[in-house]
């Protein structure tokens, strides 16, 4: 097999985060005025970085995954329909791979994951183009390639933005390679923070969910109680029977109807009734008082090591109380 210098032809500043061209996407709203680089640029910057470069067939076997997982789930219709017009008409468009940091006859796929899959499962060959990138370059390819065509769901998105951030990568690298501005990425992170990594699997690729559903889920998950039911939920075998594609309406409907049920099941509160919650959630306080009696409800997660730690230290504070009370009387 022979080949041109792979690497003659590379201008990485064409891909770097600093210099990839933007344009406006879809309308502003908000006071973010949230702006995207459009769908053309993305695609533009794939095909600079593949052009010009001769496209080689390399044994699959002798390929590794990116070193930042990109996708949750890869089952659906769109990969069987690729596996049956790759098995119809052949691989026409080449993945991008880089030579292995440790093993000078091993490459790392830098984008093409599920056509390297394919080429796998029909036990043929994959064709590729191969460059030397540095792990910056490699992440922002493959954020961008994956933007470019669609592929990659919100969830998916927010997973490998986090996937990014874990790996060293900065805010900037990662806003780059997934195309995104500081708005966006914030609420990506911010539902991966919440949303545990189980209840995430689960969920899979979730491809229709948008947006705002999955930040409404995490504010239900906010609520402890409501974190807890998830994953109870989530875990069942009723639920994994479930279509993939089913999940995520069944679990966000089945915990608002169980919000509802709570809420209903609540007692009215009385006028001396008062409410305490901690800034975390993790501590709630209700204190019903009447002329000499006080009921004070603690509940949470805290709830329990909270009140071990009040009970140890109730002579001093009673102390200090009377103290307060001597002092308050004195002036």
């Amino acid at each position: 097999m022979s080949r041109e210098n792979p690497f003659a032809k590379l201008d990485l500043a064409s891909i770097t985060a600093k210099n990839t061209p933007t344009k406006p996407g879809y309308g502003m709203t908000g006071a973010a005025k949230t702006v995207v680089r459009s769908i053309e640029d993305l695609a533009e910057n794939t095909k600079r970085l593949m052009e010009g470069e001769v496209i080689v067939d390399l044994d699959p076997g002798s390929l590794d995954v990116s070193f930042v997982a990109d996708r949750l789930s890869d089952d659906g219709e769109e990969y069987q329909e690729l596996k049956q017009a790759i098995k119809e008409s052949g691989q026409t468009t080449p993945i991008l791979v880089r030579p292995s940091s440790t093993d000078g006859q091993r490459y790392m796929v830098v984008f093409g994951h599920r056509r390297l899959r394919v080429a796998r499962e029909l036990g043929i060959p994959v064709k590729a183009v191969v460059k030397k990138l540095d792990d910056i370059t490699s992440v922002i390819a493959q954020g961008q390639e994956n933007s470019a065509r669609s592929n990659l769901s919100f969830i998916e998105r927010a997973y490998f933005a986090q996937n990014l951030l874990a790996s060293g990568m900065t805010k900037d690298v990662v806003r780059s390679s997934l195309a995104t501005d500081e708005a966006m990425l914030s609420k990506m992170l911010g539902v991966v923070d919440v949303v545990p990594p189980p209840i995430i699997k689960a969920l899979g690729a979730s491809k229709k969910i948008g947006r705002d559903k999955w930040l409404s889920l995490r504010q239900l998950l906010l609520t402890p109680a409501l974190l807890r039911v998830a994953e109870d939920y989530a875990g069942t075998e009723a639920f994994l029977d479930l279509a993939e594609d089913k999940r995520f309406d069944d679990l966000h409907e089945y915990l608002k109807r169980y919000k509802v049920r709570s809420a209903a099941k609540k007692p009215k509160k009385n006028a001396s009734e008062k409410e305490w919650t901690s800034s975390d959630s993790s501590l709630s306080l209700v204190l019903n008082a009447k002329s000499k009696k006080v009921a004070i409800e603690l509940s949470n997660i805290e709830a329990r090591p909270f009140s071990d730690w009040l009970s140890s230290r109730m002579d001093r504070l009673y102390e200090e109380y009377k103290r307060s009370k001597s002092e308050s009387n004195g002036d």
